[in-house]
């Protein structure tokens, strides 16, 4: 009937599953840039009242955010990676990912908005870290979705296989 309509037949699950998986690779590869770019670019620095050993303290924080940053940049692009091959694990490091970035931008606002308070000033890129939190978010939340509405047929089929 499908194919009278005009219309190819429906494509198994695990073909559309694996699609789906396959798509999600260009925002991972975009979080993964993101992350990267931060987790480079990242100044650091205290705030101009901190006495020596408080922006020790200070610099040391932002050292791990900086780490921390370009870590989960290196996961996300691995994760975009393995997306490109379809199968569904890459959901699950995605969403892993999705998360450690989540929290890293709350902790991000957090610091950020201690640092600058501390001189009586405000940072902007505190509502960037609360905007990038809520994308991510989201999207952990749709990844940790597909990923369970993938099951286990999305994997990737070969030529050969009937």
């Amino acid at each position: 009937m499908e194919e009278q309509l005009g219309r190819e037949p429906a494509a198994p699950r695990g073909a559309r599953s694996a699609d789906a998986v396959r798509g999600s690779a260009l925002s991972l590869l975009i979080f993964g840039a993101v992350c990267l770019y931060f987790g480079l670019a990242w100044l650091i620095d205290a705030p101009a009242s901190a006495g020596a050993e408080a922006a020790r303290t200070w610099f040391a924080v932002d050292r791990v955010f900086q780490w921390l940053l370009r870590l989960i940049g290196i996961v996300f692009l691995v994760a975009a990676a393995y997306a490109l091959s379809g199968r569904r694990t890459a959901l699950l490091l995605a969403a892993i990912a999705d998360t450690a970035f989540v929290l890293l931008m709350v902790a991000l606002a957090v610091e950020t908005t201690l640092e600058t308070r501390a001189d009586g000033r405000w940072d902007p890129f505190v509502i960037l870290f609360v905007v990038l939190a809520i994308i991510g978010a989201a999207s952990a939340r749709r990844t940790c979705r597909d990923y369970a509405l993938c099951g286990t047929s999305a994997q990737p089929t070969r030529s050969g296989d009937a």
